[in-house]
């Protein structure tokens, strides 16, 4: 599964009428780690960083194919669109664009946030995802 992009203008509807955090919503399955960039139109750490991002992804899903998925929260960025990526870096808490995060749901049902930084090195976020999946993998187990 590639990268699965999501325009923000349609994911904040979601978010509006479920009432629910974004990642709560992205990260719907206990057992698997979820990677996030949120990214802008006309960024250029964003523009810079997608390849890299899309390569990174195939590389972790060659060794966690089912375990990872991985989305791009894409905002839209011009004088009509100000507002929507002032909103999108407020959904995300965030203050810069491209933010990474790594989430996993936890047993409790509760997506729990494991990495987060603004326009790190792949590496730094593959070897989060590798921390990430052997969370993920404990909260997987059943408990006595």
């Amino acid at each position: 599964m590639p990268v699965k992009v999501l325009a923000f203008s349609e994911f904040k509807k979601t978010i509006k009428k479920t009432g629910t955090k974004p990642l709560d919503i992205l990260a719907k399955k206990v057992g698997t780690v979820y990677v996030v960039a949120v990214t802008r139109e006309k960024c250029p750490g964003c523009e810079k960083q997608k390849p890299l991002f899309e390569k990174l992804s195939e590389r972790i899903r060659e060794k966690y194919p089912d375990q990872t998925r991985f989305f791009r929260v894409h905002s839209a960025f011009g004088q009509e669109q100000t507002e929507e990526a002032k909103q999108c870096l407020t959904a995300f808490h965030t203050v810069a664009f491209p933010t990474y995060i790594i989430a996993i749901k936890d047993s409790d049902g509760k997506a729990q946030e494991t990495y987060r930084a603004i326009e790190p090195a792949m590496s730094e976020i593959e070897r989060n995802i590798k921390i990430s999946a052997q969370i993920a993998t404990w909260f997987k187990k059943p408990r006595e």
